[in-house]
């Protein structure tokens, strides 16, 4: 097997820490100086009609909601953790400052604010690393998020085209579904996407079908 490379890019982000990304400022997306003019509302009438963006419990704002700049999200002091760019749409991944965040924001990005494509949550460990890779030609973003401590990491993976947000994994009694392992990673191997589960010093993989990963 061999690491993905070109538009799969693979990158680890360790959070919770003082050289994370900074808190956002309440306004960041609408300076002070800017004319009231240039604050019209953003249209997210096609992420609010249909598809999908919840996976966890429900968070407000939602799927399809316009903000016009973070305080609007009414989590507190926020941080982008990322942005990225799927299937063309810039998207800003944003979630509360404070360490092991239980929250997470997808936001379509806009001239006159961001749109909410999804969100997620948990009610137990808040997530710790961040592994994020692109496949179909970026037209996929797949996103690992590590939950607590190494001792007991557990793992969930998100996957968005850009306009919709769901579980990598097949769902239990309509929650979705998790990993427990010591390490993750995004493999490639006969064109296939792979998702290899390292622990106690065994690996087993499950292959990516374009929407899950799943036993091959």
């Amino acid at each position: 097997m061999r690491r993905l490379s070109g538009a799969a890019v693979l990158s680890a982000l360790a959070l919770g820490c003082a050289t994370g990304p900074p808190e956002l400022r309440y306004n960041a997306w609408f300076p002070s100086t800017d004319p009231s003019a240039s604050r019209r509302p953003q249209d997210c009438s096609d992420l609010a009609s249909a598809g999908s963006g919840l996976v966890g419990d429900p968070l407000e704002p939602g799927r399809g909601k316009p903000l016009s700049q973070p305080a609007d999200l009414g989590a507190g002091p926020v941080r982008l953790v990322w942005s990225s760019t799927v299937s063309g749409v810039r998207i800003d991944w944003v979630a509360p400052i404070e360490p092991g965040p239980r929250r997470l924001w997808a936001l379509r990005v806009g001239d006159s604010g961001r749109c909410v494509v999804g969100t997620w949550t948990t009610s137990q460990l808040g997530f710790e690393v961040v592994k994020h890779t692109f496949t179909g030609g970026g037209r996929l973003e797949i996103v690992l998020l590590g939950l607590g401590p190494l001792s007991e990491r557990g793992w969930m993976v998100l996957v968005t085209d850009g306009s919709s947000l769901w579980s990598g994994l097949g769902s239990r009694n309509g929650r979705p579904g998790a990993l427990r392992g010591e390490e993750l990673e995004f493999r490639e191997e006969a064109d296939r996407l792979r998702l290899v589960v390292v622990d106690a010093g065994k690996a087993a993989a499950l292959d990516f079908d374009g929407v899950q990963f799943g036993h091959p």
